[in-house]
């Protein structure tokens, strides 16, 4: 037999690269939203420390000196007729076990209250009133 007789296979297409493509474009975005959601994170946590700041003030504050209020206060502007307490110091990593040591000494503090924000931090606020 010749070869004339069977032809020549056709040539085989070149392999196209879509799964690389693919997985190059799905890596890209889970980088991306990992990125996003890092950002997110740490404009959360520059909320809590802008709103909570001394100098601002709060909405409600325990009574007492000794006792950390159960409601946690919302941050209001000082002008505001709900701003009862005046956030006089802020001590990031505190909690109520400190609250003497960090509070007793900064005058006109009256109360204070633990912040507990995400991932476990805590925020320590010696309260005071609000002088208008």
């Amino acid at each position: 037999m010749s070869d004339a007789a069977f032809p020549a296979p056709p040539p085989t297409p070149p392999k196209k690269k879509t799964g690389k493509i693919i997985l190059i474009v799905v890596l890209l975005l889970v980088v991306l939203c990992a990125l996003g959601g890092v950002v997110v994170y740490f404009l959360l946590n520059k909320a809590v420390d802008t709103a909570y700041a001394e100098g601002n003030c709060v909405d409600s504050m325990s009574t007492s000196a000794t006792a950390q209020s159960t409601a946690v206060p919302n941050a209001v502007d000082c002008s505001d007729s709900k701003a009862v307490g005046k956030i006089l110091k802020v001590v990031d990593g505190k909690g109520a076990a400190e609250a003497e040591a960090e509070c007793g000494n900064v005058p006109g503090v009256t109360s204070y209250t633990v912040l507990l924000i995400k991932g476990g931090d805590t925020k320590l606020l010696c309260l005071g009133p609000n002088t208008k």
